[in-house]
C-alpha cells in the first residue's frame, strides 16, 4: 500500500510492527492513523509480530493485565471493555487475529489497515473474543469480506505459514516491542521508533 504526494522525500519506506491485541498498539493506533495521513507518497507497510503465543489467565494474571490497559486508558482516553479477558480460563493467544491480518494482506492489502483496526475495535472496545474464529471471520465481513471465503485461507496451512513467518521478519528486524515504527531513508539507513508516541512527537523524529 501507498500514500500520496509528501514533504518526507528523505524517506524510502515506512514499517510498522504491531499486534492487534497489544494493548499500547491499540493507544497507537489513533497516532498511527494520523500519520499515516501525513507520509503521503511514502511506501507502508505492516508486520504483525506476534505478541502472544497462549497464555491462561488466571485471577492474577487479570488484575495485572488490566493495569495495564488502565494506564493506556489514562494516556489515551480510548475506552476498554475487559468482558473477554475477564472470561475464566481466557488464553491470551495473539496468534488467530495476526492470521486474520494476515489473511487480508493475501486477499486484499488495501483492507490490512482496516482489519486490524477493526479486530482492535472488537476486541478492546467492544469486548469480543478475538482469539475465536466465528468472531474474527465477522469482523472481516464486516469491513467487506465474504465470510467463507475468508474463513477458507485464514484456516489453511499457508496462512498459519505466513504468520510464523511475519514474526519472524519482526526479529530480523531486531524488533522486540509493539508499537515499532521501522524508517529507512533513501540512502539505506534504518531508525525505529519504539514504544507509543503522540502524533506530533512521531512527526518530529520522523523529520530528523
Amino acid at each position: 500500500m501507498f500514500f500520496s504526494a509528501t514533504p518526507y522525500s528523505h524517506i524510502a519506506e515506512v514499517i510498522f510492527v504491531g499486534d492487534p491485541m497489544c494493548s499500547w498498539c491499540y493507544g497507537f493506533t489513533p497516532e498511527l492513523t494520523k500519520l499515516r495521513a501525513e507520509l503521503k507518497g511514502v511506501p507502508f507497510s505492516m508486520i504483525m509480530g506476534g505478541l502472544r503465543d497462549g497464555d491462561l489467565f488466571d485471577a492474577d494474571k487479570l488484575k495485572n493485565h488490566l493495569a495495564y490497559w488502565e494506564a493506556v486508558e489514562k494516556m489515551t482516553g480510548l475506552p476498554f471493555d475487559a468482558t473477554a479477558l475477564s472470561q475464566e480460563g481466557f488464553n491470551y493467544t495473539t496468534e488467530p487475529t495476526c492470521r486474520a491480518v494476515l489473511t487480508v494482506k493475501a486477499l486484499d492489502e488495501s483492507k490490512m489497515y482496516d482489519m486490524y483496526s477493526a479486530l482492535q475495535q472488537a476486541f478492546y472496545a467492544e469486548g469480543q473474543d478475538v482469539t475465536q474464529g466465528d468472531v474474527i471471520v465477522k469482523v472481516a465481513a464486516s469491513i467487506g469480506f465474504e465470510a467463507a471465503a475468508f474463513r477458507t485461507l485464514y484456516s489453511s496451512e499457508v496462512m498459519l505459514k505466513a504468520t510464523v513467518a511475519d514474526k519472524q521478519k519482526a526479529g530480523t528486524y531486531g524488533v522486540s516491542s509493539f508499537p515499532t515504527l521501522i524508517i529507512i531513508d533513501k540512502q539505506g539507513h534504518m531508525s525505529q521508533i519504539r514504544g507509543y508516541k503522540k502524533y506530533e512527537e512521531l512527526r518530529a523524529l520522523i523529520k530528523k
